[in-house]
């Protein structure tokens, strides 16, 4: 079994792939994992290989007791469905932050090593079939990530009608090939996406911890760029708890240039870009600022440097 395996990763499009060449899946909204599974004991490693078995003990059981020889690795998304059965990362976010990961799911898409055999040269068909039956006997907290040959605007309209994140469009003939490509292409139903948090704002009247977050991303040229006030979405728990993680990274010079016009009501701190947080909004502005932004989540298993949006005119 490869120590370390580097996952593909999704490159966003507003145009669905047509025909028969791609399969889609729904994109989840919860934590991409590797679950390893050797001698009947299993580990959670994140994109970044990082360890959190300890965060999830029940899933870690569960796909531990799958029958594996040799060794598993499988790839899916960790995440708390509500009772519509969607995917809600706010909810797995107040899952782990209160230890109640109990009804979590793990939905798995892909199968890079399975019973001694490195799959990652492997057509996806294959892998998924391999994966299919391995998975029929699984506990319903372990779930097979089921897929449409085919049709993918009208599955993307049948995702949105539901109300779902959005999907995945992969090659069906592609391999598991590590890094951002082509060969797998996901088309979202609204806008969420990572920024980094660069700087926060004094609470106002009866507000506690911090007013607002400002948050910005990488242009392609490591270039960081401001992109907007992000002011709802935050509980009494987490702004007190907050603040305290955000001034031991405080700093006195500005993280990033704030553009001409823009004025904050209350004081600016600024912050090392230390941390990734989820955030939804309606559209870009003209300006391209968020519009009406919402505070979803802190993203832990994803690096700073690693948010890059091209926001440039084509």
């Amino acid at each position: 079994m490869p120590r370390q395996i580097d996952v593909p990763l999704a490159t966003l499009k507003t145009a669905v792939p047509r025909g028969d060449d791609w399969l889609h899946e729904i994109k989840y909204d919860g934590y991409r994992m590797l679950a390893r599974i050797e001698h009947a004991k299993a580990t959670f490693v994140t994109r970044n290989h990082h360890n959190w078995t300890e965060r999830f003990p029940e899933l870690a059981k569960a796909v531990a007791g799958l029958p594996t020889h040799a060794g598993v690795v499988l790839d899916g998304e960790i995440v708390k469905f509500d009772t519509m059965g969607v995917s809600r990362f706010s909810a797995l976010q107040h899952a782990l932050s209160t230890k109640e990961t109990g009804d979590l799911a793990y939905v798995v898409f892909d199968v890079p090593y399975l019973a001694g055999y490195d799959l990652r040269d492997a057509r996806l068909e294959d892998r998924k079939e391999l994966l299919r039956i391995l998975l029929r006997n699984a506990p319903p907290s372990i779930r097979y990530s089921e897929h449409r040959v085919g049709g993918g605007p009208a599955f993307l309209r049948a995702a949105c009608a539901r109300r779902l994140e959005g999907i995945v469009s992969k090659g069906r003939a592609s391999h598991y090939i590590a890094g951002r490509g082509l060969d797998w292409i996901k088309a979202k139903c609204f806008h969420a996406d990572e920024f980094v948090i660069v700087g926060f704002t004094d609470p106002q009247r009866s507000r506690v911890g911090f007013g607002a977050l400002l948050v910005g991303y990488y242009t392609p040229d490591g270039e960081l760029v401001y992109g907007g006030k992000v002011g709802t979405g935050y509980d009494r728990e987490f702004l007190l708890l907050f603040r305290k993680r955000l001034d031991r990274i405080e700093r006195r010079e500005p993280t990033t240039r704030l553009p001409k016009g823009i004025r904050m009501a209350s004081r600016i701190h600024w912050v090392n870009p230390d941390y990734v947080a989820q955030i939804g909004f309606t559209e870009w502005t003209c300006d391209k600022f968020l519009r009406h932004p919402r505070f979803l989540g802190l993203r832990e298993d994803k690096a700073p440097e690693e948010v890059v949006i091209d926001r440039r005119p084509r």
